[in-house]
């Protein structure tokens, strides 16, 4: 029961942080950042709202979600701080835009915008156009958005101040570029080459860099980076990892655009178990750890998401059943077939093109991984202490068959998932073939 109150007590003052973070950077008056919205919109504009950032590691970038962001955060109300987080409405002007869009389930109505070129024929969403024309006083309606945290307020609204969205991502790449090396030389120094390689190569071929590119992205990245840091720094001061991972949870499903959102518990995850198995834990011990770690991280990145909801409904008096809006998307995202854009697809052969890439880059790593080692090789028996990682390579395709519907729509940013797929993939071939010793060493 103490354990569980502790539980309770941890999330409870993380969503009193989360409101306190949200209402202090919704406090200042949109036009303060308003050269700088004009400039960033400037700078999608040109580049548009897809484009491929790199061939070869199959990079692509998402402007569309940049731009949406860029408008949410210039459509805070600042003298409604709190109504303008809870909501998080798009191409809002007090005062001036009066319609509001019905939330509805699906890709549907609530963000599809419309502009002289529309074809209904086609179903056409430009963020970038909409944004463009929102700065340019054309205010056709605005959209209640509020089935998420949306936490990046509480980082770019500030930024906003001084920086332009090409900035900011000079700012993400630079932050994430610090995180890449320091990670790779503490992986070097805890572990030995073999891990830091795997690591890098992981990261580097999943489009990690890409991703400070992105705005939406970013932030859940830096989580995983840092909260793989702070293990591999204060494992010995980790008294609870349950309690560590339950925040993690929490702090991304309060930045989460549901893009990436299991590389927060898919790597701390694997770095903890590393620090296991080089403490001579067996692999039952670690397979019960990352189970139950699972468990407990979605849990908080669940409940922190339902509480948005609750707290919706509880305070916001309008027509709105945010809890019923929220389930319904879930449920949605799950389906199969999205009839709403017409859109009937295999979504196996989605989530095979999506791994396709990284078995060529596995493939890659081995080949550099056996050039390391000489090209010596330990195989005696199956070594056990490969079993956690495979578990964890699965989680991205349960992910993807899970949300297969999502999936299917948004194979452009949710590939990034296919991090832990390589990730758990080399350390299994790790174990199995450049471990010296079957029980765990030291070095394992």
């Amino acid at each position: 029961m103490k354990k569980i109150m502790n539980y309770i007590f941890i999330f409870i003052l993380l969503i009193l942080s989360f409101n306190i973070g949200l209402y202090i950077s919704c406090s200042f008056d949109s036009k303060l950042i308003e050269k700088k919205i004009k400039e960033s919109y400037e700078i999608l504009n040109k580049e548009g709202m897809f484009y491929k950032v790199s061939n070869l590691f199959n990079i692509q970038s998402d402007n569309s979600a940049d731009a949406l962001i860029m408008n949410e955060c210039y459509s805070v109300d600042s003298s409604e701080p709190y109504l303008s987080y809870m909501k998080v409405r798009k191409s809002y002007k007090k005062n001036l835009t009066f319609f509001e869009l019905p939330e509805t389930v699906g890709e549907l109505s609530t963000i599809y915008y419309v502009d002289e070129n529309y074809d209904e024929s086609e179903i056409y969403y430009n963020t970038i156009a909409e944004l463009g024309d929102f700065l340019n006083g054309r205010y056709y309606y605005f959209v209640n958005y509020g089935r998420y945290w949306h936490g990046y307020l509480v980082f770019f609204r500030p930024l906003l101040l001084i920086f332009n969205i090409l900035q900011i991502r000079h700012i993400l790449f630079l932050s994430f570029s610090i995180l890449f090396i320091t990670l790779i030389y503490k992986l070097y120094k805890e572990f030995n080459i073999n891990i830091s390689i795997i690591f890098a190569l992981s990261l580097i071929c999943s489009g990690y860099f890409s991703a400070s590119y992105l705005i939406g992205n970013s932030l859940i990245f830096i989580i995983m980076m840092i909260s793989s840091l702070f293990i591999l720094a204060k494992k010995n001061k980790i008294k609870d990892f349950g309690i560590f991972i339950f925040i993690i949870g929490c702090l991304t499903s309060f930045v989460d655009y549901l893009n990436v959102p299991l590389i927060t518990l898919g790597m701390p995850c694997a770095v903890y178990i590393l620090e296991l198995l080089k403490e001579k834990k067996d692999w039952k011990y670690c397979t019960e750890f990352l189970i139950k770690s699972s468990f407990i991280w979605v849990f908080g990145y669940a409940f922190t998401w339902i509480s948005k909801w609750i707290l919706y409904d509880l305070t916001i008096n309008d027509h709105y059943n945010m809890i019923s809006i929220g389930f319904g998307q879930v449920f949605f995202r799950m389906q199969r077939v999205n009839e709403a854009v017409g859109l009937d697809v295999n979504y196996i052969s989605v989530i095979t093109k999506i791994l396709n890439k990284s078995l060529i880059y596995i493939i890659i790593s081995v080949f550099i991984l056996l050039i390391l080692n000489k090209f010596k090789i330990s195989v005696k028996k199956i070594n056990k202490n490969s079993i956690p990682f495979l578990i964890l390579s699965l989680y991205p395709i349960i992910w993807f068959v899970v949300l297969a519907n999502h999936t299917i729509l948004h194979a452009h940013f949710v590939y990034r998932h296919s991090l832990l797929f390589m990730l758990g993939v080399l350390l299994v071939v790790y174990q199995l073939f450049f471990v010296k010793e079957v029980k765990n060493e030291k070095n394992c």
